[in-house]
């Protein structure tokens, strides 16, 4: 029986402090395992970060389960997440944040999970303090995630704890049925992957995780929430 193959994109922008140190945990985590390989999605660092990037990540380069993809101009992470798919041959994909947030032992274990349950079509990390789980993070970005959580659940009625958690895995095909669908290139682009795998009635397995929030998010509280609050309105129809 062939194996499962998993490709986890990482987007990233410039992320040269924060990225090779997490890279270094998942070769650790993931060396010998063949059937996982990785995506690295620069998207728009100015040229002199990404090529120092590239020079810090030169030995882990050399290793075939990684790869490093380049835009020149920011497109946003739902794009770059897009980019790394159309570059991987995983009959299972995911993403994961650059920042290491989600250790690379989380991802291990929501790996284990899905692959030995073929029943569930996606399984979405998420920031619960149950099961023993370990979530660390700042009191406004905590404020903010519990009021993007209640807006998600009033507008599409799924219940989901966490749907902004950075990491989730899920197989191809059922994503290739709802792929066109998916609109929004930047910080929404997974939240429109749980509305779509929801609303075709697809399998969703939210899995508490270890969490640590590591300073310096693209993502800003003040700027970013009210434009993240009318994309979510505006969604509500999405099928």
């Amino acid at each position: 029986m062939k194996k499962n193959q998993l490709s986890i994109v990482i987007p990233c922008y410039r992320e040269n402090n924060r990225l090779p140190k997490f890279l270094d945990s998942l070769v650790q985590m993931f060396q010998g395992n063949p059937e996982i390989n990785f995506v690295i999605v620069d998207d728009g660092s100015p040229v002199y970060e990404f090529l120092e990037l590239k020079e810090k990540i030169g030995t882990i380069l050399s290793n075939p389960q990684f790869q490093l993809l380049h835009y020149e101009k920011n497109m946003g992470k739902g794009n770059a997440i897009q980019l790394g798919i159309e570059n991987s041959n995983g009959n299972y994909l995911g993403f994961i944040d650059a920042d290491g947030a989600t250790p690379a032992y989380e991802l291990k274990r929501m790996w284990d999970h899905i692959n030995s349950q073929s029943e569930i079509d996606l399984i979405a990390g998420s920031r619960i303090p149950m099961h023993g789980k370990t979530v660390k993070k700042s009191l406004h970005r905590h404020i903010a995630n519990r009021i993007f959580s209640y807006y998600f659940h009033q507008l599409f009625e799924i219940q989901i704890y966490d749907p902004q958690c950075g990491c989730k895995i899920f197989k191809r095909s059922s994503y290739d049925q709802i792929k066109q669908k998916i609109t929004d290139l930047r910080w929404l682009w997974d939240t429109q992957l749980l509305i779509l795998f929801q609303r075709n009635q697809f399998s969703i397995l939210e899995f508490p995780i270890d969490w640590n929030e590591i300073p310096n998010s693209k993502f800003s509280f003040f700027r970013d929430s009210l434009s993240v609050l009318v994309s979510l309105w505006r969604y509500r129809n999405l099928r």
